[in-house]
C-alpha cells in the first residue's frame, strides 16, 4: 500500500513541475501549481523544524541537527526553484 501511494505522489509531484514549466499552459494554472508544490515543501520543512524544537529537550544534537537539515532543505529549495522558474534576461 505505501509504495502505491509513494507511486501516486510521485506522479503528481513530476508532472506537476513539469506542467509549472510549460510555457504553453497558462499562467494562473502554472501559479497554482507552483504555489502548491511551494506549500507542501514550506509545510515538510516546517515540520522537521517543529519535531527539531520539540526534541531539543531531550536531545539537544538531534534537536540541533533536525534544524541544520531543515535549513539545509530550505536553502537547496530556494536555489532550485531559481534555477528552474527564475529567467535571466541577458543584455546584449
Amino acid at each position: 500500500m505505501e509504495y502505491l501511494f509513494e507511486f501516486i505522489l510521485e506522479l503528481v509531484f513530476e508532472a506537476s513541475i513539469e506542467i509549472s514549466k510549460n510555457s504553453k499552459i497558462p499562467k494562473c494554472i502554472r501559479y497554482f501549481l507552483i504555489g502548491i508544490i511551494s506549500l507542501f515543501f514550506i509545510i515538510v520543512m516546517g515540520f522537521i523544524v517543529l519535531v527539531g524544537i520539540l526534541s531539543l529537550k531531550k536531545n539537544t544534537m538531534l534537536g540541533i541537527l533536525l534544524i541544520l537539515i531543515s535549513l539545509l532543505l530550505l536553502v537547496l529549495s530556494i536555489l532550485k526553484f531559481k534555477k528552474v522558474y527564475v529567467r535571466k534576461t541577458t543584455k546584449v
